[in-house]
This record gives C-alpha cells, sequence and structure tokens, in this order.
C-alpha cells in the first residue's frame, strides 16, 4: 500500500486541485496536512500576516476542513516550515510520498526545493489562468511588458478546464491535532469592521456565494469596466482576490463562470475585463517565477537604473504613511481603511503607492512589506509586481508613475464621502 501526504498551501480547495488529483491517483491512502509555517505564522520583524489576513485563513481552513470530514477524512495541522515539520510527519506515519502544489513566488520555491531533497516530493502547477506549459513561448522569453504578454497570449488563447470535487477520498480519520484559534497563533480578534461588506469570510463555500451573488444575481459583472476604479461599496469590483489569493477558489473556475454567463445573458466590454484582470496576475505570477528573489530587490528587474535615494526621516515618514497621518488627507483615509479592514480596492492601492514612492521618496519595498502584512488578498506575485511596476523598476515600460493625488480625489471622490468616511475612525482601535 502506498500512503502519501498532500500538504496545502495556497490551494485550500478539494475542486480544481490538479496536485491533489495527482496524489489520488498515485497513492492508496492519503494524509491531508496543512504546516503553520514559522516564515509567515512567526516573523516579526517585519511582521508578514495581520490579524484579517489570519482570520480569513483560519476561516479557509475550517470550512476546508469540514468539506474533508464529510469525505471520511481528517486535516492534520503541522506547525513549522514544510521542508521542517513535513519530513519528520512522514516518518512518524510511514508516508512515501508527499504532494505539493508548484507555486511561482521565489520563498515557495525555495521551500519546495529544500523539502524535494529531503523527501519524495511531487509537484503539479496550477496557479494562474494560463498553464504555464500552455504559454506560446518559453519561461525565458516572458515579454517584459504585460500589453505585448496580452496580445501573444490572447492570439493562442487556452484555458484548461476545471475539475470537480472528488466524490471520495481514501484518507486517514484521525486528526494528530486541531485547528488552532487567533490568540493561540498570537493574535487578538480584529475590530468588527464599519461596513458588512468588509466582512470577508474565508472558504469554499463563502467564495462560491460571492461568484453567484456578484455575477448571477446581481449582474454586476455588466458594468465591471466601469465601476472597477471606485473606491468603496459592495459591488463595484468582484472583491474575488482573498478567495482567490489562498485558493479557495481557482481563476479558471472564474474563467469558466464568466464563460458560462456569457453564454446565458452577454459578453461585453465588462465580462471580458474581469478576464483581462486575471491576465494581469498570471503575467505578474509568470514574471515572478522568471526573475526569482530579483522581485523583491531595491532595484527589481532593472538594476541598472538609479538607485533608491531615501531622505534622511525616512523613517518617520514611513511610519506617517502607514498609521495614516500624512499631510494629505486623501492619503490618510487609505491608510486606514487598510489597517481597519486588510482591504483597499485596486486604484486605492495605486494612488497611495505612488505616494509613497514619489511624493515621499521612500523605497517602495517599504510598502510592499505593509501590504504584504495587511492584507486580506496578500498575493506575492501580484502585490511585489505592481509595487515594482509602480516604482519604475519592474515591468513598466515608464520610469516611474505618479499619481497627481489631488486630481484623483477630484476624479474617484468628487463628493468627499470616502475621505469623511475614513478620517474620522482616525483614532478608533487598530488590530495587531
Amino acid at each position: 500500500m502506498v500512503l502519501g501526504v498532500y500538504c496545502f498551501r495556497n490551494d485550500l480547495r478539494l475542486h480544481d486541485n490538479p496536485a491533489l488529483q495527482l496524489a489520488r491517483e498515485e497513492c492508496d491512502q492519503l494524509l491531508l496536512v496543512y504546516a503553520f509555517e514559522d516564515r509567515l505564522w512567526r516573523t516579526k520583524k517585519p511582521k508578514r500576516i495581520s490579524a484579517h489576513r489570519a482570520r480569513f485563513t483560519l476561516d479557509s481552513l475550517k470550512c476546508l476542513e469540514k468539506k474533508i470530514i464529510k469525505l471520511g477524512g481528517a486535516l492534520h495541522f503541522l506547525h513549522g516550515n514544510i521542508e521542517s515539520s513535513i519530513p519528520p510527519f512522514m516518518e512518524q506515519v510511514g508516508a512515501t510520498l508527499c504532494f505539493v502544489s508548484d507555486e511561482n513566488a521565489w520563498e515557495e520555491k525555495e521551500a519546495e526545493d529544500e523539502l524535494s531533497r529531503m523527501v519524495n516530493l511531487r509537484t503539479i502547477y496550477s496557479k494562474t489562468l494560463l498553464h504555464l506549459d500552455d504559454l506560446p513561448f518559453d519561461l525565458e522569453a516572458l515579454p517584459e511588458t504585460f500589453s505585448n504578454f496580452r496580445k501573444l497570449v490572447e492570439k493562442q488563447w487556452i484555458v484548461r478546464s476545471s475539475l470537480e470535487t472528488p466524490d471520495t477520498l481514501d484518507l486517514s480519520p484521525n486528526p494528530v491535532s486541531k485547528l488552532p484559534n487567533l490568540r493561540e497563533l498570537g493574535f487578538n480578534n480584529p475590530p468588527a469592521p464599519p461596513s458588512d461588506y468588509y466582512r470577508f469570510e474565508g472558504g469554499t463555500i463563502a467564495g462560491r456565494k460571492r461568484v453567484e451573488r456578484w455575477i448571477w444575481e446581481e449582474n454586476c459583472i455588466l458594468n465591471y469596466k466601469n465601476t472597477r476604479n471606485q473606491l468603496q461599496g459592495a459591488d463595484f469590483s468582484s472583491r474575488l482576490s482573498p478567495w482567490i489569493s489562498n485558493g479557495c477558489l481557482s481563476p479558471r473556475e472564474i474563467y469558466w463562470e464568466i464563460k458560462k454567463f456569457e453564454s446565458h445573458f452577454e459578453a461585453n466590454e465588462s465580462t471580458y475585463w474581469l478576464n483581462f484582470e486575471l491576465l494581469w496576475r498570471d503575467f505578474f505570477h509568470f514574471s515572478a517565477r522568471l526573475h526569482g528573489p530579483k522581485i523583491f530587490k531595491s532595484r527589481g528587474i532593472h538594476p541598472e537604473r538609479p538607485p533608491i535615494t531615501e531622505p534622511q526621516n525616512a523613517g518617520s515618514l514611513f511610519s506617517q504613511w502607514n498609521d495614516g497621518r500624512t499631510n494629505d488627507l486623501f492619503i490618510n483615509a487609505m491608510m486606514h481603511e487598510l489597517r481597519k479592514t486588510g482591504w483597499m480596492s485596486n486604484r486605492a492601492r495605486q494612488i497611495s503607492a505612488s505616494y509613497l514612492i514619489n511624493d515621499l521618496g521612500l523605497d517602495w519595498r517599504k510598502g510592499a512589506q505593509w501590504f504584504e502584512e495587511q492584507l486580506i488578498d496578500y498575493d506575492p506575485c501580484s502585490n511585489y509586481g505592481n509595487w515594482l511596476y509602480l516604482s519604475g523598476y519592474g515591468n513598466d515600460p515608464r520610469k516611474k508613475r505618479h499619481f497627481n493625488v489631488a486630481k484623483q480625489a477630484e476624479l474617484y471622490d468628487p463628493e468627499g464621502n470616502y475621505l469623511r468616511d475614513w478620517v474620522r475612525v482616525q483614532n478608533s482601535p487598530i488590530s495587531n
């Protein structure tokens, strides 16, 4: 009998999970595990995960665990990085094979490589809308700009079918540990959000409910291109990124849901535009896979460009920025929203990032690290890719993208509603 271990990471789902399917095919029995990795959950300087994202992840694990129990199995919770916690667990239970989904970000790839030197590891790729093997070019020939990437891939558009949830799994029914709560992981409960639409519940079930409501019940997708740059509200954007980033939903299933909607109702610029955004995500993932640790370095993928020279009071300026105490109330509103909810609109992310880079003259990595900690939908490839793009050291052909904050406020908050809503919460409690 072949006993294997499947380790969930950023793929917290049973459906559309090719690596899990491979594990089922190659093993007679599977043990399903999730590791609370020290590099994420215990790192303090800088801290890498806020209470908001921690809660969302625990919601997602709770949902996953319930689905596994219904299939007669158990989800085993380990503590420690996968390369240090999985080998002794496999030795303890007598497992001979380990399976994980193939990641794109450098740190995750390093962990895979280290684990592969210790156990018999199988990986399979499933992170992006377009499969790595289906690109019309080798990864080394990835275009530097998104526009050229899009032109090439849209000529030979291949999106693989998504996989259904397995009816049965040959699983061990005996858990070795229980799912910890926030306090056991060192977090206080985050404060209640100021509006219900900031209450993101993790897990596949909640993610599917959001898809059903936003696409099918409210038909919001039909107007997405016109509303996507708004700053607040329940439905101006899909808000699916939290579920996609930790793998409760896959980009493929979103794509095919849109295609299904188009076949029942209509296809327009807005239905196309959501797939366009999924392509942007793909581009940053492929770029991260290609460039490895470069996307975390100060000059990114353009080391030939002049280095960043920060002002002498850089530390103070950064604290003012992330605390929402700058000289610009519009920026402060955005930073209060982020700290209070773990969420910002895409437009707010671009404006606040430009302000840190261009108006304050700070190293873009400070902002990227802050977003990494705070954002519920944090994804290393998209987060660092976007910050690099704005800084002039990434995939943008321009040297920098500088947003005029006053003009942005006039365009996207002409009545001042967003500003008033968030500046008034400046002194309310903040989650850790």
